[in-house]
């Protein structure tokens, strides 16, 4: 059955079909030839996307969005620009260390390419980097904006796996400061080879008015952080006070926010969620059609009898999952393969807190890759210049993300330490 299902959704995509409709296609056409109603497809699609926990994933866009309409993501630039735009390449450490920051309210990868690429790729330009140089690094770093939390990929994750998403966001904070500062580290190596200039050190009170000025935008990502990190909120609650709380900065702190623009901003952001959404509905019936067909069970079964080695099973995981995110977007391939994989890297003794975040790098590298890497095509968009180019220039800082991969295998206290500290 799942044989028929993969052929139908392949055949689908070849004739022109977006993969989500191609998707449901498959998916309707499965629970048909299983037996059952077509009601059936419909009921558990609809009771997916029914989930308290769910509410996160369009609050966390419309905060993300909001982020570039007051202010705080050019506060935030500033500020980093203040304590790192000295060093050489220092706009491109900021880049990366913006993303960080950035990374803590949005939760996307993508917005994240946008936000900060839209500001700093054609200043990067302007003091002499290469385009493809501006790009790659924007294009590479943005990934760390689903490992800080909050992460819209990790809340799918926990809500497809039963894994406590508070606990997701806990575990990205190591992993991905460790990416920022490996990418923070090549990019100093790589610009000082080429010779990138650097600004002028701040002065102290420079950096504490710069401080001043983006400790409202901090306050975001730290309410985040703590608040679920602490239990106090629920992943969900803590976009709503987001979202809130960006309005709050935009219109009587920052003073940027037009009242006028919030219908738009609001319109955009139900469009975004809604498809991920969308697709949440249709991977929750493709779980279950896999459930019933007992494809996790046989798949363990013949890892553990034909390889029967838990490195080249955790090789071949892997594997798969980065050759789907050079062909499928982040989310639907972390609905599909989450339940699936699983129980079988379980098998080989990781937690089902380290592969959330094992996945998160993995499909992030996809997000960069051709032919169909998302951030790959915006940052292409914003420096002018041909995806090729771009994607070679990103390679550096793509083995970055890869060597971060490896390490979170290696040493699983870099995503249990936290999430044990605050009780999870």
């Amino acid at each position: 059955m799942i044989f028929i299902l993969v052929i139908i959704f392949i055949v689908l995509m070849i004739v022109g079909m977006p993969i989500s409709f191609a998707l449901g296609v498959a998916t309707l056409g499965a629970v048909v030839l299983l037996g059952y109603d077509p009601v059936v497809f419909f009921h558990r699609m609809l009771n997916s996307i029914s989930s308290f926990s769910l509410i996160a994933v369009p609050l966390y866009v419309l905060a993300g969005n909001l982020c570039s309409e007051t202010g705080i993501t050019k506060r935030l630039v500033k500020m980093c620009t203040s304590f790192v735009g000295h060093i050489p390449g220092g706009t491109g450490l900021v880049n990366v260390l913006a993303s960080i920051f950035f990374g803590g309210i949005s939760g996307s990868a993508v917005a994240d390419t946008s936000a900060i690429g839209g500001m700093l790729i054609p200043v990067m330009e302007e003091e002499g980097y290469d385009k493809e140089f501006a790009g790659g690094i924007t294009m590479a770093s943005s990934t760390i904006g689903i490992l800080i939390p909050p992460s819209i990929p990790q809340c799918l994750y926990g809500v497809c796996t039963g894994v406590s998403i508070g606990a997701m966001f806990m575990a990205g904070v190591i992993p991905g400061v460790l990416v920022g500062l490996f990418q923070m580290a090549l990019c100093f190596i790589i610009s000082r080879r080429r010779g990138y200039p650097c600004h002028k050190k701040a002065t102290v009170k420079e950096r504490l008015y710069a401080m001043k000025e983006a400790v409202w935008a901090l306050g975001m990502p730290l309410i985040i952080l703590v608040g679920c990190g602490a239990g106090v909120v629920t992943a969900s609650e803590a976009g709503v006070i987001a979202v809130v709380y960006s309005i709050l900065i935009g219109v009587f702190i920052y003073k940027e926010l037009d009242i006028r623009k919030l219908p738009t901003l609001f319109i955009n952001s139900i469009v975004t969620a809604s498809v991920a959404l969308y697709i949440v509905g249709i991977a929750s019936v493709v779980s279950w059609v896999i459930n019933v067909e007992n494809i996790p069970q046989q798949m363990i079964y013949f890892l553990n009898h034909s390889v029967n080695n838990q490195v080249l099973i955790l090789l071949i995981v892997n594997l798969i999952l980065f050759l789907c995110g050079c062909f499928m977007d982040l989310v639907p391939i972390m609905l599909l393969f989450a339940p699936i994989f699983l129980p079988v890297v379980q098998e080989c003794g990781i937690s089902a807190i380290q592969f959330g975040i094992i996945m998160s790098i993995n499909l992030g590298i996809g997000l960069l890759t051709p032919p169909v890497g998302n951030c790959l095509f915006i940052a292409s968009g914003i420096a002018e210049t041909s995806t090729a180019k771009l994607f070679k220039a990103s390679l550096p800082f793509v083995c970055c993300n890869v060597f971060c991969l490896l390490l979170v295998h290696i040493v699983p206290s870099l995503t249990t330490f936290l999430p044990t500290i605050f009780g999870y």
